[in-house]
């Protein structure tokens, strides 16, 4: 754990690599118990170091938040490398994975803060808006609950074409003439 910490301490070392679909964190809990573990793993990663650690469990374990949390109370505070807080990271993943929509969960939206709403995921490149819209698990009701809240996201005026002419499809029709 320390070598890893050592050479790879971007990723917290080997902690959330995966193998046959488990992470090694997750391995560990599994086989020593949750409690051995976390001293094992604060030893290598002191809370003091101020790590990032539960963005990253967020991202790779999220099934082991409150296991890891409890033990980095802290870290809920600290930003990641793209200057996200935990409560962006953890808006941004779910969208991705398409665990909440409108329907079901509402207030997920609705208690999203400005800075949630409005900031481009440093992965995709992409809005939240456009985040719910895209995959198999595209929420329409999610997709338009975003956009109002920050209409300006989406461009308004003319469709310019590259050469400024305006619509390609109104050349076309001049063309026919």
């Amino acid at each position: 754990m320390k070598a890893g910490m050592k050479y790879y301490p971007e990723r917290l070392g080997f902690l959330f690599c995966k193998k046959k679909g488990m992470t090694a964190c997750k391995r560990a809990f599994d086989k020593i118990g949750v409690d051995i573990a976390m001293n094992i793993i604060r030893r290598c990663i002191p809370p003091s170091d101020n790590h990032p650690i539960l963005h990253h469990v967020i991202r790779h374990a999220p099934d082991l938040e409150d296991d890891i949390g409890q033990y980095y109370p802290d870290a809920v505070f600290l930003r990641d490398t793209n200057g996200h807080t935990l409560s962006q990271v953890k808006f941004y993943m779910n969208l991705r994975r398409g665990k909440k929509s409108f329907k079901n969960d509402c207030n997920f939206f609705l208690v999203a803060s400005d800075n949630q709403v409005n900031t481009m995921h440093p992965g995709t490149g992409l809005y939240p808006f456009m985040l719910a819209a895209v995959g198999n698990k595209s929420d329409l009701a999610a997709v338009y609950y975003l956009l109002s809240r920050n209409p300006k996201l989406v461009g308004h005026g003319e469709n310019k074409d590259s050469d400024g002419a305006g619509s390609s499809r109104k050349r076309q029709r001049e063309d026919i003439d």
